[in-house]
């Protein structure tokens, strides 16, 4: 006779939560990243403006936008890494798996860091 215990836990415990913040955090900030970025690099001039004769006001990076990028960024980065420290200590039961969505978000930040420090410090 197998003795069989029921899984009696309600809802979920406190670091699958925080789990979820933390990738939730990280790829909004990433896509916030994007729509800064966006909006603070400089305007190109297509054939409809040469053809039409119009003129961009300002041809260069937004520079007031440019420090909420490596915030943002530095934001992804710290979720990712504390989404893996929480994943790390979740990875004891047999179902438990890492979260590949924190691995690609903290690679995808660091890459980008290293090209806005490049590019802001040179």
């Amino acid at each position: 006779m197998s003795l069989r215990l029921s899984n009696r836990r309600k809802k979920n415990d406190r670091i699958l939560r925080l789990l979820a913040v933390c990738n939730f955090t990280a790829v909004a900030s990433l896509f916030l990243t994007i729509f800064v970025v966006a909006a603070a690099k400089p305007k190109r001039t297509n054939f409809l403006d040469h053809f039409f004769g119009v003129q961009r006001l300002n041809p260069a990076w937004n520079l007031e936008l440019v420090p909420y990028i490596g915030l943002l960024l530095v934001l992804s980065l710290a979720a990712s890494l504390a989404g893996i420290y929480f994943n790390s200590k979740r990875l004891k039961r047999k179902g438990d798996h890492i979260n590949a969505t924190l691995v690609l978000s903290l690679i995808v930040s660091i890459v980008s860091l290293f090209f806005y420090l490049r590019f802001t410090l040179a």
